[in-house]
Order: C-alpha cells, then sequence, then structure tokens
C-alpha cells in the first residue's frame, strides 16, 4: 500500500510541476538567477502609471521603466499559455480551478499567484525594476512547504 501512495503521490507531483512549464527534452534547465534579498533593495522608484485602456505593448515599457502590478499579471498568464497551450482551453473549458492573481506587491517585488489546473499553487517573484522572476510551487496536501524550482524567467518577454 505504501508503494501505491508513493506512486500517486509522485505522480501528482509531477503533474504539479508540468502544470505550467514545459521545456524540449534536450534542453538543460536554466541555472537560477540570484535572489536578492528584499533588505538590499532601497532605490526608490516612481510608479509607472495605470493603462485603463489596457493599450500598453512592450515598446512602451524600456527596461528602464519599473513593471506594474497588471503588467506583471499579463505577462505571468502569456508565460504559462506559452510553455502549455493547451491550457487556455482547459481554462475556458470551465472544468478546471485556474486562476492568476497579484498576491502582494511592493517597490521592490511582484508575487503572482497561478493557481494550477492540478491545484499546484506556482508563484511568480518579479523584480519591477528588472523583470527578473523566479518560481516557487507549493502543492498542498503533498508539497506542505513553498519550495523554489529552477524555472527562472524575465517577464518583459511576454510583455
Amino acid at each position: 500500500m505504501k508503494k501505491i501512495n508513493l506512486a500517486v503521490l509522485l505522480l501528482v507531483m509531477a503533474l504539479g510541476v508540468a502544470g505550467c512549464t514545459k521545456q524540449p527534452a534536450n534542453t538543460p534547465a536554466p541555472a537560477p538567477a540570484p535572489v536578492p534579498e528584499t533588505s538590499e533593495i532601497k532605490e526608490d522608484v516612481s510608479q509607472v502609471p495605470e493603462d485603463p485602456a489596457g493599450t500598453e505593448t512592450q515598446s512602451e515599457t524600456p527596461a528602464g521603466d519599473v513593471i506594474t502590478d497588471d503588467q506583471a499579471l499579463s505577462a505571468i498568464q502569456s508565460y504559462c499559455y506559452a510553455n502549455n497551450p493547451d491550457l487556455e482551453s482547459m481554462e475556458q473549458s470551465g472544468e478546471y480551478e485556474i486562476y492568476w492573481s497579484v498576491e502582494s506587491s511592493s517597490e521592490n517585488e511582484i508575487v503572482v499567484l497561478f493557481r494550477s489546473y492540478t491545484a499546484a499553487q506556482i508563484r511568480y517573484y518579479i523584480d519591477p525594476k528588472t523583470g527578473d522572476t523566479y518560481v516557487t510551487e507549493l502543492v498542498p496536501g503533498i508539497i506542505d512547504e513553498e519550495q523554489k524550482t529552477d524555472e527562472t524567467l524575465n517577464v518583459r518577454d511576454y510583455l
């Protein structure tokens, strides 16, 4: 019975990791980016005005500008759709509980939560100045503590 439970646990963990990530088989995982401590970043940065019409594009957000919460949320959604082409149709079907939300935001870090169809909670920790992002995963009932993954990206690539 323990072997069956272990096999089920491993299967669910594998599905959780695959929930928002997809790499070609021969591509090595990228090296994790260094994560700055919040206390190390003390630079005062002014906010970029929100775009109520939703007309911002990547060209309007040069590398020196600060990423807004809405831009971060949109970029993470685009990233997940790009890495899992079936995700959008799964979301639209209504059969799965899939959502994204800005969990917290400060001048130093934006945290976007992605709730995968596997019930995994994937958090994207975004530096609003650079766009550099690292990823953590928590699977309630299986992985009870948030764990940093090897996955990194720059959200500016998905704006």
